[in-house]
């Protein structure tokens, strides 16, 4: 509506008026792919099919889905879709500044704790024994977020196919990497923080640690034995299945790209992580 009732707009310009971050924004501009283009000055227009909306939503009238969207998905889907792709999160941690700056403080705090109580350290999405002092722990998964921050920001920038992009459209290579990454400094920090609160799944497995040490429950056999290493990597790939959602979530919402590449670019995280583990254990230091 607010395009249509432009004309043209750009970016900026839309944000402004919409009242939104620059994540939101483009977000759910490549949600309009096929109602909204842009021009030759990259200001955004609406194509063929999205004047047609714009005139039956301005008339009060209801657009056919059939026509102009995808078959509403089954209850079934749209839970799942939920469950597997938990967009929500995000939004009020990018437009409401008390979660942003709440939730991944919880987060992160609670991350700590279980992190020292299990005399554990993160690399990645991988856990291992430390045995250095809690502030070191905390420094060392707060070094890892960064970590993370840095790889997934990358992965995304080569996926994104905005490098390649840019040479062929003849856009200035800055303003196409600044489209995915480092669009403003306030996005970023609010895509670190978002971070903090997207690995807490993962802290399942040193959660589950902390239960079974503090109660007594025998969850996990002693360590050494080999029943020892089997039900501590099934605890942890378990961990690992709970956080990749919602690091596949934030890495299309924060970094503006379609769930398919995200998932992608996290996969690529998962095996990168697999890889350093492995490398780890075979040699250790």
């Amino acid at each position: 509506m607010a395009i249509g009732d432009a004309g043209r707009i750009s970016a900026t310009a839309l944000r402004d008026h919409l009242k939104i971050s620059t994540g939101s924004l483009y977000y759910n501009l490549r949600q309009l792919k096929g109602f909204v283009t842009q021009d030759s000055d990259r200001n955004y227009v609406l194509t063929e099919d999205g004047l047609k909306v714009y005139k039956v939503l301005r008339e009060g009238g209801t657009v056919s889905p059939e026509i102009f969207r995808p078959k509403t998905p089954s209850k079934l889907a749209t839970a799942l879709s939920i469950l597997f792709f938990p967009l929500w999160l995000y939004t009020p941690l990018y437009e409401n500044l008390g979660v942003t700056i709440s939730l991944p403080i919880l987060s992160f705090a609670l991350s700590s704790v279980l992190l020292i109580y299990t005399r554990s350290t993160t690399f990645l999405l991988h856990f291992y024994n430390a045995q250095p002092s809690p502030l070191e722990i905390v420094g060392r998964h707060l070094l890892n977020i960064l970590i993370l921050y840095g790889l997934i920001s990358l992965l995304a920038l080569l996926f994104s196919g905005v490098l390649f992009h840019a040479r062929r459209e003849g856009e200035p290579l800055l303003a196409r990497v600044r489209s995915v990454v480092g669009g403003s400094l306030q996005d970023e920090v609010k895509f670190l923080l978002a971070l903090m609160v997207a690995v807490l799944p993962l802290m399942f497995f040193p959660a589950i640690i902390s239960v079974n040490k503090l109660f007594h429950l025998g969850l996990i056999p002693p360590m050494g034995t080999p029943q020892y290493f089997q039900i501590r990597d099934i605890f942890l790939i378990v961990a690992q299945g709970l956080s990749l959602p919602f690091l596949t979530a934030l890495t299309a919402y924060g970094r503006r790209l379609n769930g398919s590449t995200a998932a992608l670019v996290i996969l690529i995280l998962f095996f990168i992580s697999h890889t350093m583990y492995q490398l780890m254990i075979s040699y250790p230091t």
